[in-house]
């Protein structure tokens, strides 16, 4: 009886240990970057540096965005491009709020080709990632994936010209905003990083990612650089990089196309800047009227993000007419020139007609109290409950602000009928033609003007989450006026 106790117990750990090994196969499957054709991946976060030395001292943070879209797709590899956006902040202690948008410090866009496993292609133009201070291009999203299948606790090496090696372990799988993940940790340091050297830095590199196990790319990545002055045993400098992919749409028909130009010319833009300055001098008539000839496509065609690059073009090159150095010049982005709502500035102004009523409205005479704006779309299950709270903001505070509906569709048989079974107290506008000047890529979208007609909160999406930062922002905006 007892051998037998002891045989069923050993093929009972047996079991157990098998058991264990296949579930880590299934944690980690064959995971590979799978995207499509006009996709585009958006990730948004917060990058933060400080220097403890005897010989420096600082603290600076940076509101990051970046956005990966799909340019062409083929059997072994796609066509991307890579538009980062960094934008300084004054108080680095603090996380940035949707209230305070600060101009762009750094504006860069690339193109490039990746492969199947993640692997950025030869004869691209995005260096390595900066070890001191922010990167003016991030791609760490993209990760370079083994060839075999991911296995809990495996390891695999990527290599880096004239950087150690960056060794990655399979930890297992962690929820990150509803996804199922695969988190990976990638380490490259210094061999002298746990014994100094006299005559130079050393350095380290950690890499969290939370790998989406459809898309192959980083649902959230957080990297940490540390480095430690010549025979220090302490680092001396950290920087931290915290960005999650907030959105992956694939943009249909001539949303994509409108997208697809704006980068060609932006990239086509730079180059024939870049070859006139090299002997500004000599080129300065033709400087002058590539700026003019861009000026003018850039307003017959649909504007996009992407814009962003033209502009600091534009500055780049108007500044290095006036004299400035090139390297010394990453201008700021002018948010009023975009004709754009953004945060701090006047809201577009714009005639719209009520889908309730035979009337218009003009939104600049609606000026003297807050205005909230509700961009929504009838025909979305999620409209009954924006119209229930938007109604619910009219009653509470009616005195102080304006409710305006904001239709996204040209449907006045929908909105009607809506308007009637939710019994709503304010005005809904078609909002159809306001798709460039407020960014309307999706919905709903929540604008808060104050009575000075300034952008004081842009909503995108909903949930309990928005409604409290509306209200919010809402009572504080009504104190102060």
């Amino acid at each position: 009886m007892y051998s037998i106790l002891i045989l069923a117990t050993g093929l009972g750990l047996a079991q157990a240990e098998e058991n264990k090994t296949a579930k880590s196969m299934q944690v980690a499957n064959n995971i590979s970057f799978r995207v499509q054709l006009s996709q585009e991946l958006l990730y948004r976060g917060l990058f933060t540096e400080e220097a403890r030395s005897s010989r420096v001292q600082f603290q600076r943070s940076y509101r990051i965005e970046s956005r990966c879209l799909v340019l062409e797709t083929e059997k072994k590899s796609s066509h991307l491009a890579c538009l980062t956006i960094l934008k300084q902040r004054n108080n680095p202690a603090t996380l940035p709020t949707i209230t305070s948008e600060p101009p762009a410090t750094s504006v860069r866009l690339e193109t490039f080709r990746c492969d199947s496993k993640g692997s950025i292609q030869p004869g691209h133009n995005l260096g390595k990632i900066s070890l001191e201070g922010p990167s003016t291009i991030e791609c760490g999203y993209l990760i370079e994936l083994p060839k075999t299948k991911l296995i809990e606790n495996d390891t695999w090496e990527t290599n880096e010209d004239g950087r150690p090696v960056c060794i990655w372990t399979v930890l297992g799988t962690e929820m990150v905003q509803g996804v199922k993940c695969i988190k990976l940790i990638g380490t490259q340091q210094t061999e002298d990083w746990g014994k100094t050297r006299a005559d130079r830095q050393a350095w380290k590199r950690t890499d969290a990612v939370w790998l989406h196990p459809q898309l192959g790319v980083a649902q959230k990545l957080e990297r940490t650089i540390e480095i430690k002055e010549p025979a220090h045993n302490e680092p001396s400098q950290k920087s931290t990089l915290r960005v999650e992919l907030e959105t992956s749409l694939v943009y249909p028909g001539q949303l994509f196309q409108d997208r697809k130009k704006e980068i060609q010319l932006a990239t086509n833009y730079r180059e024939s800047a870049n070859s006139y300055t090299q002997n500004i001098n000599k080129y300065t008539a033709q400087t002058k009227a590539l700026i003019r000839q861009v000026k003018t496509q850039s307003e017959i065609m649909s504007q996009t993000p992407y814009r962003d690059a033209i502009i600091q073009t534009t500055k780049r090159l108007e500044n290095i007419l006036k004299g400035d150095s090139p390297e010394s010049v990453i201008m700021p982005v002018s948010a009023t020139s975009l004709q754009t709502a953004r945060l701090g500035y006047k809201a577009p102004d714009f005639i719209a007609q009520n889908m309730l009523k035979q009337e218009s409205f003009r939104l600049a005479r609606l000026e003297g109290k807050s205005i909230l704006l509700v961009f929504y779309n009838p025909k979305s299950p999620l409209s009954t409950e924006i119209l229930a709270f938007a109604k619910t903001m009219q009653t509470n505070h009616g005195d102080s602000v304006t409710v305006l509906g904001m239709s996204v569709i040209d449907d006045n048989e929908i909105v009607k009928k809506q308007a009637e079974a939710n019994k709503l107290n304010f005005a809904v506008l078609n909002g159809s033609g306001l798709r460039s000047s407020y960014g309307l890529e999706s919905t709903p979208k929540i604008f808060l003007l104050d009575a000075k007609g300034i952008v004081r909160l842009n909503c995108l999406g909903w949930g309990q989450e928005t409604q409290s930062e509306i209200n919010s922002e809402l009572k504080r905006n009504i104190d102060k006026d």
